[in-house]
């Protein structure tokens, strides 16, 4: 019965599919001044993460679908390292591609700018490696909730997704595509703190600089954990000066793109009966029935228009002794689909105070607290998440309302004068795409501080030394109830509930030795000695229960459940890195240079045997325009070939791999009788 059902519903989907959706096509190539094609250039609309970036012949193509954005016309920056960046207005022109094709120019002041590298800072001129950075006039504007979403169409080479776009989800950011095997997610470094989550962190509005290291010769000094790219954030600092107050909001609408044209009723009827005709062995969908049809676009009825809002206060100033930053706010989001949403409370702060000449101490924290309301987002709902309302949306045909009569969700399709069989095998028995999404009750709660305490001290002339202590922890507190519903209560039997608090604590430890010289102004040197010890601890605790006899909301504790086997789990996980590196620049005349990176790392990950790796790069480069010969060509403003080698790792393992791991829950048949106890579950 279900065969013509499915086979339907496969005609449907290649029907609609077929249509085409509306979109605004920019294209052309970007070259320099001297004409030469320009690969990597960001690409962009202002004010959105839309993007993309041009290819090795300097061509790009934007894609802009209908309900992106709003207005009458587009904004597109075109944005690109030691070039001035360009914005192009054009009129929205949907029925038409529009070709334009772009000269950026170069700004030579910009090579003497100071970039934030692995544990210190470096002139753009003098860099060797492979890196991108991104302003922050860039980004502060820009409608998103996590900062790794602002590198979106920024960054030549990194490429960032979501797997839903629900609000707050992780995002996905790959630097240079799939870099190792397991985790390729990339190593953030945020004022000095390390973490691979940066969910919930900051606000575009925080970010004062943002650096990310490309390849070897530039990640190498974070060994073990660079093997996917390293993306450095410094905050923004008070400054000197008048307090001053800064505040900054949007507000906007969200909506989805095109949607899939659905079948209305009629449609699907004539459908289905030529099916049934076809196949010769199902009753086709009688007239008489049709009065009591409803006419339902599922995919309609699960998509709203989502607001979002964010609000953030910022108080700053002080001395030339001290300086500091207070900051705050409030961001929210609605998701598409129903009952799907994301808001986030924040607090951070920045203080700096100079104790002597040689000694200066300071802190960056921050606080913050999320809510997110979660729906299944997995096709069929494997991983038990219920499954995807999206997914039901497509199978729930247009004859079944959304409600019943007495205002309850409808499921089964019930219609007088009809057995449930032949209304099932007729319109399906998928579930209620609009009562699956509202009635999950699936949250998850965050509690989080990052943040750091520094103390900088002027040993002698241009020997610095430099101790930082970070920490970055959270309390998660997720907990779903799966209510008990739909046609003879077929949908979640029996109710069940499950809670779980997660505790997570990292710190690090970092201590830096920087000596800067200039011989003979010709010679220019600088040296990098560092030692730094890392530790997490994990610990959570899971319960669950289920047969609650009264579903309602405030009584979803657990508890409260009827039946006896109530479960318990608690799980403890750590891990700890232990390093040491060092690192050697030379310039002669700022013409020839020359670097050399080394780092050891003990991971507690790896079996005692292989716990020690080591890493390096070493790279040169030559700044030919700073040659007497190219002195007179001003049509050239840099010119530097270079060259590097190196080598970073990965980490990112199971905790241990190394070890057997026993677990409870097996049966031992011991006197005839089944006997609970452990195995091993791991090897």
């Amino acid at each position: 019965m279900k065969t013509l059902y499915k086979g339907l519903v496969l005609i449907l989907l290649i029907f609609t599919f077929n249509l085409s959706a509306f979109s605004q096509t920019i294209t052309g190539k970007i070259i320099d001044e001297e004409g030469l094609e320009l690969p990597g250039v960001s690409i962009y609309l202002e004010g959105t993460t839309i993007g993309t970036t041009s290819d090795v012949f300097g061509a790009y193509t934007l894609i802009i679908n209908e309900g992106e954005v709003a207005g009458d016309s587009l904004t597109i920056v075109y944005s690109f390292i030691s070039f001035s960046s360009q914005e192009l207005r054009i009129p929205m022109n949907p029925d038409m591609i529009i070709t334009h094709d772009i000269v950026l120019l170069e700004e030579v002041e910009m090579l003497q700018e100071v970039v934030v590298i692995g544990y210190g800072v470096q002139k753009k001129s003098d860099v060797t490696g492979a890196i991108s950075t991104i302003k922050p006039q860039e980004i502060t504007s820009l409608p998103v909730t996590s900062i790794d979403q602002v590198m979106q169409g920024r960054a030549a080479g990194v490429q960032v997704s979501q797997t839903t776009g629900a609000p707050g989800e992780g995002i996905k950011v790959r630097i240079r595509g799939l870099g190792t095997i397991n985790n390729n997610d990339p190593l953030y470094i945020i004022d000095g703190v390390p973490t691979k989550d940066v969910t919930g962190i900051l606000n575009s509005e925080d970010i004062e600089s943002m650096t990310i290291l490309k390849d070897a010769a530039s990640a190498a000094i974070y060994g073990a954990r660079a093997g996917n790219g390293v993306i450095i954030i410094e905050t923004k600092k008070g400054q000197a000066g008048k307090t001053r107050f800064s505040f900054n909001t949007y507000a906007g609408i969200q909506t989805h793109g095109r949607l899939t044209p659905m079948c209305n009723t009629d449609q699907y009827i004539e459908l289905y009966n030529e099916a049934a005709q076809a196949d010769g062995n199902h009753e086709p969908i009688p007239d008489d029935i049709r009065p009591q049809l409803s006419n339902t676009n599922w995919l309609d009825e699960i998509f709203r228009p989502a607001v979002m809002q964010n609000y953030q206060l910022t108080i700053s100033g002080g001395d030339e002794k001290s300086r500091f930053l207070i900051g705050g706010g409030y961001q929210s989001q609605q998701g598409i689909i129903l009952n799907s949403d994301y808001e986030r409370l924040n607090f951070r702060t920045s203080i700096s105070t100079e104790l002597a000449e040689w000694v200066n101490v300071g802190s960056n924290l921050t606080f913050s607290y999320s809510n997110r309301d979660i729906i299944g987002a997995s096709g069929d709902g494997y991983g038990g998440n219920g499954g995807s309302v999206i997914r039901y949306a497509f199978f729930r045909t247009p004859p079944v309302p959304v409600y019943e009569s007495n205002g309850e969700y409808s499921d089964l399709p019930m219609f007088e004068g009809y057995d449930r069989a032949k209304l099932n095998t007729w319109f399906g028995d998928g579930y209620n795409p609009v009562g699956l999404a509202n009635k999950y009750d699936w949250t998850a709660k965050t509690y989080r501080l990052f943040g750091n305490f520094f103390a900088d001290f002027k040993i002698t002339e241009g020997l610095k030394f430099r101790s930082d202590f970070g920490v970055n922890m959270a309390l998660i507190d997720e907990k779903r109830f799966n209510e008990n519903w739909g046609t003879d209560d077929r949908i979640n039997s029996p109710n069940s509930m499950t809670k779980g608090i997660g505790q997570a604590f990292t710190w690090n430890w970092t201590n830096t030795l920087n000596y800067v010289k200039t011989f003979n102004e010709k010679h220019n040197t600088s040296f990098l000695l560092g030692v730094e010890a890392i530790k997490n601890n994990f610990h959570e605790q899971i319960g669950s229960d289920r047969d609650f006899a009264d579903q309602s909301a405030n009584l979803r504790y657990l508890g409260n459940g009827l039946s006896l086997y109530k479960g318990a789990d608690e799980n403890q996980t750590g891990w700890s890195l232990l390093s040491g590196f060092a690192r050697a620049n030379y310039n002669y005349k700022y013409k020839y240079i020359i670097e050399g990176v080394i780092r050891t790392d003990g991971s507690s990950r790896f079996t005692p045997e292989n716990r020690w790796g080591v890493f390096y790069s070493g790279s040169i480069g030559w700044s030919m325009h700073n040659e007497n010969f190219l002195q007179n060509a001003n049509w050239l403003s840099q010119l530097k070939p270079r060259l590097s080698i190196g080598q970073t790792g990965n980490q990112e393992i199971g905790l241990y791999n190394y070890a057997s791991i026993i677990g409870p829950g097996y049966n031992y048949p011991l006197g005839g009788y089944p006997n609970n106890g452990y195995t091993v579950t791991s090897f």
